[in-house]
């Protein structure tokens, strides 16, 4: 019997029941019961995932945590990756084609359609969502992510883009770059840092990102966001390690972090309570094995031999605060 398949957050409601002890999360098919992974495993195999060489079957899923406990799910979604337009899932990007008003990806195809829905403001927005019919009659919905906000885009204007067959890759967001933490949320610890890139625009100016050697992103705050504002720049034979030392929980949502950089390799930090008397666990809670050789720094994971200089990152403006996916639904 075919039937309609929609990867909201009600697909994935085993979710709330896991113990999530970071603040990002990968979710793949295997941390899934089977009621819940089927229908997933079935979309993988329309289109064609296994036979992408760089697909990861671990990572289809993204869950953002506070304290263990979920905050948002962010399933497969239809963005722009800068002159195609590609599916997200988790840290999996797989191109979709367009021909006139039809999408396809493996051996799916389908439409895509416009309906027109308020905010919590009652201000009106489009909401777009992607239909894949298979060869069986079953139908994947996909939500598509306009820039609706960034392009004032309304219902209308996409409908009718559509109806005369227009690509519809200018009217997509642009797939989240990383998904930059707040330093409160990276927790206490020292972190081996391998690179620092600064976006230029946006409502707070000039901000920038430090990358640490185990993959994750965190915005500078404080004494490192000065630091770095008063035009410093990392010394390639140096090694640098970002520190903190205190988290204090100081209102809602608002936090006061004492954070330094030092040119040195990062000490393995104890757990103290913060502010509240709650114990945050250390930040680098995988191991990192590092040496230094002459004037480079290489560590693991493999691929990050050497730390970066700071480098200025053509690209829309980002705002400081929040993480791209922030404002994304499921």
């Amino acid at each position: 019997m075919p039937q309609i398949i929609e990867f909201n957050s009600s697909a994935f409601a085993s979710l709330v029941l896991m113990e999530l002890t970071e603040t990002w999360n990968d979710i793949g098919l295997q941390d899934l019961p089977a009621n819940e992974s089927e229908p997933l495993q079935l979309f993988l195999e329309e289109i064609e995932a296994f036979l992408q060489p760089e697909f990861d079957a671990q990572r289809l899923i993204l869950v953002k945590a506070a304290g263990g406990v979920l905050q948002g799910v962010y399933g497969p979604a239809i963005f722009r990756d800068d002159d195609q337009i590609v599916l997200k899932l988790g840290a999996n990007l797989l191109p979709l084609t367009q021909s006139g008003d039809i999408f396809s990806i493996g051996k799916l195809r389908g439409k895509v359609s416009i309906v027109e829905e308020k905010d919590l403001a009652g201000n009106p927005y489009p909401k777009a969502t992607l239909s894949l019919v298979a060869k069986s009659r079953d139908i994947f919905k996909l939500s598509v992510q306009l820039a609706s906000k960034e392009l004032n885009l309304t219902a209308a204007v996409v409908e009718a883009a559509l109806i005369n067959e227009e690509s519809l890759l200018p009217f997509l967001r642009q797939v989240p770059s990383g998904n930059a933490l707040k330093m409160q949320e990276l927790g206490l610890g020292e972190f081996a840092i391998y690179n620092i890139t600064q976006s230029e625009g946006g409502d707070h100016g000039t901000s920038y990102k430090l990358h640490l050697a185990d993959g994750r992103v965190v915005w500078a705050r404080g004494n490192v966001a000065t630091l770095l504002e008063s035009g410093w720049q990392p010394r390639p034979d140096k090694p640098l390690t970002l520190v903190i030392t205190r988290i204090e929980e100081v209102g809602e949502d608002r936090f006061s972090v004492d954070c330094a950089l030092r040119e040195r390799l990062p000490k393995l930090p104890m757990a103290t309570p913060n502010g509240n008397g709650h114990r945050i666990a250390p930040g680098v809670g995988k191991a990192i094995n590092v040496e230094v050789k002459a004037a480079s720094v290489v560590s693991e994971p493999a691929g990050v031999s050497q730390r970066k200089p700071l480098r200025v990152v053509s690209a829309r403006p980002e705002n400081a605060e929040f993480s791209d996916l922030d404002s994304i639904p499921f």
